[in-house]
């Protein structure tokens, strides 16, 4: 479809996504048939990007997307704290050594939590769930409860690692 990004918000189903509702970041308000449809696979945000070196456009009457694109660092202190989540990917993200303050690049999973208002992202660098997700190769979109299941100390070192429950979720979609 030339001309016009699509936000497609949806339920997952065997990695299909049964689209509840679908946003044009254009300024074309037509929704037909052609864009309710079944997502294979999920896809990166589409945002639309303009040439700001002209003209720029009146923002005032633009549509505002149900998405949060800040992400929220998720470190629980209390046991049993839990997340109804959608895993989206592991990347690198800038942190500090917990010795040394220093900068240091962490990989740290993200997912997406729906929220009143649409979805937000939540982001957590606890090594051992990280390693979970990578180790399962967890797939993009996958649906899944998280729980905080206190700290134990490691075998090797004399540090505290965070302990987690990761369990697969199933929707019931009608």
């Amino acid at each position: 479809m030339p001309g016009k990004s699509l936000l497609q918000i949806g339920r997952f189903n065997n990695n299909k996504v049964k689209v509840d509702k679908t946003y044009q970041t254009t300024n074309q308000t037509d929704m037909s048939k052609e864009n309710t449809q079944l997502a294979v696979q999920a896809a990166p945000l589409p945002v639309q990007v303009f040439d700001i070196s002209n003209a720029i456009e009146d923002l005032s009457t633009a549509d505002v997307l149900p998405f949060d694109l800040m992400s929220d660092y998720w470190s629980p202190s209390e046991i049993g704290e839990s997340k109804r989540v959608y895993f989206d990917s592991i990347k690198q993200r800038m942190g500090k050594d917990m010795q040394s303050d220093a900068p240091v690049e962490l990989s740290c999973a993200f997912f997406y939590e729906k929220t009143e208002d649409g979805a937000q992202t939540i982001v957590n660098g606890s090594k051992r769930l990280v390693g979970l997700i990578e180790a399962l190769q967890i797939q993009r979109g996958t649906a899944l409860l998280i729980t905080y299941m206190g700290k134990k100390k490691n075998a090797t070192n004399n540090f505290m690692s965070d302990q987690w429950s990761v369990r697969p979720l199933i929707l019931k979609i009608k």
